[in-house]
Order: C-alpha cells, then sequence, then structure tokens
C-alpha cells in the first residue's frame, strides 16, 4: 500500500475535516453557539506554544480543532500558565476572531512550541502539572534520548558512538580516535549549530553550513571548542560519510503518528537531500526531497536499496512504542532520521517528538500534508472522549 493510501485510511473523518476547513462561515457559526468560557472547558483545546506574535498565524491549529468538533482553542506560552490559581491567559479563537482571556485549565493540551534555554525550565514545569493534561510528553535532551535508545537491544547496532562535551580536553580525545566527529547542541533542532571536525595531518578542519572551512593547530582548536562550549551544552557523535555518488548530505526522515486508537502509524518517509558542500540535508536551507526507495536503489542497487528500504521501516516502526515504554510516557507522533552511509550501513541519527512536516507537502502534496498535519488533533479528540 502506497503512503499516500496509508493517509487517506488513517481516520474516516479526514476528508470531511478538509471540506469543514474550506468554509469559513462554519467556524463563525460553529463559534457563536455557545460563549468560551467556563462553563466549555470541558471542550477546548489548549496549544502551548514559545511565543504569540501574531495570533492569526494560529488559525490553521483552530480550524482543525473545530473541525474535530471542540468548541474553542486558547494559545499560551508557559510564561502565561498560572500553576497556583490554575489558570491561563491566552489568546482564545472567538467569531472568526482572537481575543485574549484568562480561563480554568483545559481538559487536553498540545504542546508545539521549540523553547529557548530561558523558557525552557518554565515549560518543564507546566508540563510536570498533574492538572495539565498533555497528548505528548518531552523525552529531553539529545543526550538523554542516547541513553534511551541504547537501552535496546534492537536498536544498538543503529546508535553512533555519542558522548556529551564537558571540556575541550575530552574533545579532542574523541576526534583522534574517531578522526571526524560532529558537535551538536544538545538541545538543537533543524540542523542548528552543527560543526564537523576533522583530523588532516595534525591540523583540525572545521566546517559548519554558510561559513568557510578553518583548518586550526591542536593549540587553537582547544580554544575553539572552549568558546562553543560557552554558548550550550553540546555532544559529540562520530561523523559517518552519508553523502551520495554527488558529493551532496541525505538522510531519511519517518514521520510515525499515532492514530485515534492508540496505535502507531507511518504516514510519511521521505529522502532529505542537502545542498552541495553542506554537512546536513536540511530543506530549508536549500535542499531537495525524494521517495525513499527508488533513490537508495540508485545509489545502492535495486536489491540492497529495497533490503534498505524494509530495514528503515521496520526500525522506524520500532521506535515509538519501545520510546513510549522506556520513558513511562505519551508520545503523540515522532520524526526519526535515519541514514546510509557509502557501504550501505543504516543509522539512527536522532528521533524529534515535534518533527517538521513540509517535506510531506513537497513530495506527496497539499494534501497529504494536511492530513498530517490534522492527525494530532484527532487524537487529541480521541483522549479528551476518554478522560
Amino acid at each position: 500500500m502506497s503512503l499516500f493510501m496509508i493517509w487517506a485510511n488513517i481516520q474516516g473523518g479526514t476528508n470531511a475535516f478538509l471540506h469543514k476547513i474550506s468554509n469559513g462561515s462554519t467556524l463563525a457559526r460553529a463559534l457563536q453557539t455557545k460563549k468560551i468560557g467556563e462553563a466549555i472547558m470541558d471542550n477546548i483545546l489548549g496549544i502551548m506554544t514559545h511565543r504569540i506574535t501574531r495570533p492569526e498565524s494560529f488559525t490553521r491549529h483552530a480550524r482543525s480543532a473545530l473541525a474535530e468538533k471542540f468548541e474553542g482553542v486558547i494559545i499560551y506560552t508557559p510564561k502565561d500558565v498560572n500553576l497556583e490559581k490554575r489558570e491561563i491567559r491566552g489568546c482564545v479563537y472567538k467569531s472568526g476572531s482572537w481575543v485574549w482571556k484568562k480561563v480554568p485549565y483545559p481538559k487536553i493540551n498540545m504542546d508545539i512550541g521549540f523553547y529557548p534555554p530561558a523558557l525552557e525550565g518554565r515549560a518543564s514545569r507546566v508540563k510536570k502539572s498533574k492538572q495539565l493534561r498533555f497528548t505528548g510528553y518531552g523525552l529531553g535532551n539529545k543526550c538523554k534520548i542516547q541513553s534511551h535508545l541504547i537501552g535496546s537491544s534492537v536498536l544498538q547496532p543503529y546508535l553512533l558512538p555519542t558522548e556529551k562535551v564537558n571540556s575541550a580536553q575530552q574533545f579532542i580525545q574523541f576526534l583522534r580516535k574517531h578522526k571526524s566527529i560532529m558537535l551538536k547542541p544538545i538541545n538543537g533542532w533543524g540542523g542548528r549549530g552543527i560543526i564537523r571536525v576533522t583530523l588532516e595531518n595534525e591540523h583540525f578542519v572545521v566546517q559548519r553550513d554558510g561559513k568557510a572551512k578553518l583548518s586550526l593547530p591542536s593549540s587553537r582548536l582547544d580554544s575553539y571548542i572552549r568558546g562553543v562550549l560557552k554558548s550550550g551544552r553540546h555532544l559529540m557523535q562520530k561523523w559517518i560519510d552519508i553523502r551520495n555518488k554527488n558529493g551532496k548530505v541525505f538522510d531519511i526522515r519517518a514521520l510515525m503518528q499515532k492514530k485515534d486508537d492508540g496505535d502507531w502509524v507511518m504516514t510519511g518517509m521521505a529522502v532529505r537531500e542537502g545542498m552541495k558542500n553542506k554537512i546536513t540535508s536540511n530543506i530549508k536551507s536549500g535542499g531537495d526531497a525524494f521517495k525513499v526507495e527508488d533513490y537508495l536503489e540508485k545509489e545502492q542497487g535495486s536489491e540492497n536499496g529495497a533490503a534498505l528500504t524494509k530495514s528503515i521501516v521496520e526500525v522506524a516502526e520500532y521506535i515509538p512504542e519501545f520510546v513510549e515504554k522506556s520513558y513511562k510516557s505519551r508520545l503523540s507522533e515522532l520524526g526519526i532520521d535515519l541514514a546510509v552511509d557509502r557501504s550501505g550501513n543504516l543509522w539512527l541519527i536522532e528521533i524529534n517528538i515535534k518533527p517538521g512536516k513540509m517535506i510531506i507537502k513537497r513530495l506527496y502534496g497539499k494534501k497529504a500534508w494536511e492530513q498530517c498535519l490534522h492527525i494530532p488533533f484527532h487524537y487529541a479528540r480521541n483522549l479528551l472522549a476518554k478522560k
């Protein structure tokens, strides 16, 4: 079955949803039926994010919630939550417009924020509040995630040597062992802040996207790494050659989402190919998207490509349930990033609890993208019904 067919069969109401959101008057009529306030808090969806500069940018979220028969939506940040009074001052979608007001805790909430260090602690406290129920919870930083993944005998063969960086000296020792490594912000996302460092003839070549390469002697590398570490915590990971035949870096993103019945389904899978001379495969930086099996067969041959695609699906489908059990916590979706090196070995790079979905739009079209965007709202409705 094709991925598009899977999307079409995830839940019967998807096509109805697409019809509903195309008619703006439906929203106004739905919201005019009741006053949003304490009386309907049992049926309002809370959405926590990192900032609200233009409430109108969340109208798509409101329409998805209304299509799932929520009475309304409130958008808020961790700073807007009063943990003592158990109330939120947020922006409520009402009668086709957004209104700021205070409301009691919604019965179900989604977290779509990407929090800077100044907000991380506050967001964590909000998510730990037993009175605020979320569709999914955090996994911690990249090192914590790695410590859980390595507990699986199934996943161990796919994991790269990875350590938290505690000092420049430790970094240099790890580099001398592995010859080329990636330095990543421990809470980074979207490929931001990633640096590749390679040992070449007792000089160290430093490369980051968008900047010229640096060649440093060991005496200068020490101070360079100390400067990087001052900007925040980092991890280091053995570099693997995941360039294709044309020298472009590529990896594979598998999108796993939870259906209303609680089962996980793969709703998208695509190769992300970076631009020439880039060290990451970021689509937003000019990369491209391709179908996985076709791409891998071209790179690795027909038989190996098909076998790798099968393994990618198996690993991606195994991870969500394992992670939920390992953390003893609920998730609603995962972006799973894997890579294939030039020798045909499969590697698990990282997992993300708030995966971007633009790659779905680029590869499978607007309708498939809209369906993926809507699935978390359908799951939220199902959780609310199970209260």
